[in-house]
């Protein structure tokens, strides 16, 4: 019980993204599963683990904000689409031996 409603909440969580029209995520930390899942079900690319000092670079250079929580001022979550950033394209390509976003 209590794991359905963690996965649940998380599905709220990812819909909020996804409205917001949302198509790439990049986050510093992991992803769990159940929220990949979700995420690949709505088209959405996430990449995980991605340093911080190339997090900022992404989001200078997309016009995104950096967002560290999804709480609101109400006490409830909400994701805002004006903090969204925008590029042409976001491609993974294999170089040597390891994937690249670019």
């Amino acid at each position: 019980r209590v794991r359905q409603k963690e996965m649940d909440l998380t599905k709220e969580k990812i819909k909020k993204i996804v409205d917001a029209g949302t198509n790439v995520i990049f986050t510093t930390k992991g992803i769990d599963d159940f929220a990949m899942k979700y995420l690949v079900e709505a088209g959405i690319l996430g990449v995980r683990r991605v340093d911080r000092k190339d997090i900022k670079r992404i989001a200078k250079c997309t016009g995104a904000q950096l967002i560290l929580t999804m709480a609101t001022m109400e006490g409830d979550e909400g994701f805002e689409a004006s903090a969204l950033g925008k590029a042409d394209e976001v491609s993974e390509q294999r170089v040597g031996d390891n994937d690249f976003i670019f």
